[in-house]
């Protein structure tokens, strides 16, 4: 493995998502200093940034197969700067909406294609590894970001004498400039060739050209990924909405509480993640998420019957440990039956598969919650999850090193 570029690559993306951390958590606020009303304000705004998200990630990929991926994630990262200085040029809050549709863009522009390059440039055995290391550093940035971005709206609110309004515009061109960075650091440090123009069409999803052995794993790893969005997704809105009504927190303790669960659940799914890489390279990538989510899926099972908030904490962070070994297991797994020449297509495809599950997640989770019972959507996600896991026992094949495509 070649981890010059890999780690060049990784702390590329840990900027951008560090610049990403600043503003995101308190775009809500933002939106409602300019004039956002309602919950289903907030809720428009962050389903622009989804719809385009989703749906573009297979033809951006695609794009990176045709022209190259560099070529792709300087776009993406140059339209992350446009956006954000857009953001903190916005008069109204609909003005946000577009804003964060074309951040979806970006979005769609830059992960499909930093995934398959990591693939690109390692070797089928290392991927494991390369997976866990790029996750792990291009997501620190997100997990320091918040704070990053709350002391820049504080000191320019306290220290500069800023207006309100005003102190929440400097993050976003904070933002802006560290897609600059990040786009200094691909184009210096990330040497990689630009791969041969396929024929296919833009908006084709090339499956006929994944190998026929492999078709049927790939689609259960689409199914798997879908699953996975749909846990991601709903359980973190819900948890929180969860522990403040089936154990009578205050607005400011369930925040508080919910903080650091969430901030040590990251860190350990980040820990995490290096560690499974690597178990992933040595072992099995199939056997690896196996055994891993089986132990997530049971501890997301668990969760409702937890008897207070802090037991409920030590599940999470359990749960984020085996979801952490089990990602780059699953990134290698599916990177290892992609031939290189439509691998940004279809990475795509798997990104899209895991926003249909993001979309779906919130929406089943509560309506669950509604019409069933508070333990519902924790039980059906874990069984969505079992009944994946028992459809990966029974149909996928995990390509020896000579069988990887190229």
């Amino acid at each position: 493995m070649s981890i010059g570029p890999v780690l060049a690559l990784s702390v590329s993306a840990a900027v951008v998502m560090l610049g990403f951390g600043i503003v995101m958590p308190f775009l809500p606020v933002y939106a409602q200093l300019l004039g956002a009303g309602s919950a289903l304000d907030i809720g428009i705004l962050s389903s622009a940034f989804l719809i385009t998200r989703t749906f573009l990630a297979t033809p951006a990929g695609s794009f990176s197969d045709r022209l190259g991926r560099r070529r792709v994630i300087m776009a993406g990262l140059a339209l992350y700067a446009l956006t954000s200085v857009l953001f903190a040029s916005a008069s109204s809050w609909v003005e946000l909406i577009a804003y964060r549709a074309m951040q979806g863009i970006a979005s769609a522009m830059v992960w499909p294609a930093a995934t398959a390059l990591v693939a690109d440039i390692t070797a089928p055995d290392k991927r494991g590894t390369a997976m866990g290391i790029f996750n792990s550093v291009s997501m620190s940035g997100w997990m320091i970001g918040p704070a990053l971005g709350g002391a820049i709206q504080w000191y320019s609110r306290n220290a500069a004498g800023m207006d309100l309004l005003e102190s929440f515009k400097v993050p976003f061109y904070a933002s802006a400039l560290l897609s600059v960075v990040s786009m200094f650091l691909v184009l210096s440090f990330v040497k990689v060739k630009v791969s041969a123009a396929t024929k296919k069409r833009l908006f084709e999803v090339p499956l006929k050209e994944v190998d026929p052995k492999f078709r049927r794993t790939v689609y259960v790893l689409l199914l798997l990924l879908l699953s996975y969005g749909f846990a991601t997704s709903f359980v973190e809105p819900m948890l929180v909405y969860f522990v403040q009504h089936e154990y009578g927190l205050s607005e400011d303790l369930v925040v508080s509480n919910m903080a650091v669960i969430f901030t040590i659940s990251g860190v350990v799914m980040l820990c995490t993640q290096l560690i499974g890489g690597r178990i992933a390279d040595n072992f099995s990538k199939k056997k690896t998420i196996l055994y891993t989510s089986v132990f997530a899926q049971a501890l997301t099972m668990l969760m409702p019957f937890s008897r207070g908030v802090n037991e409920i904490g030590y599940v999470m962070v359990a749960r984020s440990a085996f979801y952490g070994m089990g990602s780059p297991a699953y990134t290698a797994f599916q990177q290892n039956l992609l031939p290189t020449k439509v691998r940004g297509a279809l990475t795509g495809l798997f990104d899209t598969a895991f926003g249909v599950g993001a979309f779906a997640g919130p929406l089943v989770g509560f309506l669950l919650y509604d019409m069933v019972s508070h333990s519902s959507p924790f039980l059906a996600s874990g069984m969505l999850g079992v009944f994946t896991l028992v459809a990966i026992v029974i149909f996928t094949y995990e390509p020896k090193e000579e069988e990887v495509p190229l």
